[in-house]
């Protein structure tokens, strides 16, 4: 058995949410410091003066705590704060987490978005560093409205989006009591061994997770990692091993070819084994992408028979 544990498109538009005279009742994992009145110093030492009707020149400090996934990455709202300005507007900076799950440095592309009341903010900048592999670092989102009536009524309009509506897309709301939406990758485990000649290949276990390619909503990578081992009567020239030797039947009855995202390009030695942490055969496979597959791995291309690895994704 193999268990296999996925993600605005909107004109861009100025942020003028929160103008209206809604109030919100502070949720329990909201905080105000800094705190202002009657033109006297806050908690910190600064001085200010009081604005409109709920802001009294008070910064709102959310903690949010809520991870979504995308292109490889675990990324963690932290925080969210709303701070005050001197002619009733307020600045907006949303802290992050972005952990890179890959062995490789990675920067999330910039098909990012920040939706305020179900429009894009197209004036949001998201700062998202370089991540060395296995490592996190610390980015952020920053905005600002022109005029604010209650913070927490603003950090509730508020969602952190990655990809377009034609995508799989994550979003992050930071409204307490709202829910990620988005498809945790799940961990695939699967062995196996397909031998065809002088080439074995062995299959030792793989991921799910939603394909982050551009207008592939709806549609999942299943990667299997491969380690290649050539027998001893490889001819001298060694032996090519190329990502389209393999091919999954899916639970719906496709026969997909392997994706060239997992670029498998190896020339394979007499006696040698070859096991690269990169080297994945990937699928794009219809969401969920659980079911019964058979993994076919063919190198003569249909002029003799082929091994195959029946698995299943549950």
């Amino acid at each position: 058995m193999v268990t296999a544990t996925v993600l605005l498109g909107a004109s861009a538009l100025l942020m003028t949410a929160c103008n209206d005279d809604t109030k919100a009742t502070p949720t329990s994992s909201t905080s105000v410091v800094n705190t202002v009145a009657n033109g006297q110093p806050g908690a910190n030492g600064q001085s200010g003066t009081s604005g409109q009707s709920g802001t009294s020149g008070q910064s709102t400090v959310r903690a949010v705590a809520k991870t979504g996934w995308y292109e490889g990455f675990d990324i963690t709202v932290n925080k969210a704060t709303v701070v005050p300005d001197e002619f009733g507007g307020a600045k907006v900076l949303i802290d992050i987490t972005y952990k890179n799950t890959t062995t490789d440095n990675k920067t999330l592309s910039n098909n990012t978005y920040l939706q305020v009341d179900n429009a894009v903010d197209g004036g949001a900048s998201f700062d998202t560093p370089t991540v060395p592999g296995k490592g996190s670092a610390a980015g952020k989102v920053t905005t600002s409205v022109k005029a604010l009536h209650d913070g927490e009524h603003l950090l509730d309009t508020i969602t952190v989006v990655y990809g377009e509506a034609s995508d799989n897309q994550t979003k992050i709301p930071l409204k307490a009591a709202a829910t990620v939406e988005g498809i945790a990758p799940k961990t695939v485990t699967v062995t196996g061994t397909l031998v065809q000649d002088q080439t074995t290949i062995e299959i030792s276990g793989g991921t799910l997770t939603p394909s982050y390619t551009k207008n592939e909503r709806g549609k999942m990578d299943l990667a299997l990692h491969i380690k290649i081992i050539g027998g001893a009567g490889i001819s001298d020239g060694g032996a090519n091993i190329f990502y389209d030797y393999f091919s999954v039947q899916t639970p719906d009855g496709q026969n997909l070819p392997a994706d060239s995202r997992g670029p498998i390009n190896e020339l394979l030695g007499r006696n040698q084994t070859i096991d690269n942490t990169k080297n994945y055969a990937i699928f794009v496979v219809p969401a969920p992408g659980t079911g019964n597959y058979v993994l076919t791995y063919d190198a003569k291309k249909g002029e003799g028979a082929a091994p195959t690895l029946p698995f299943t994704v549950s």
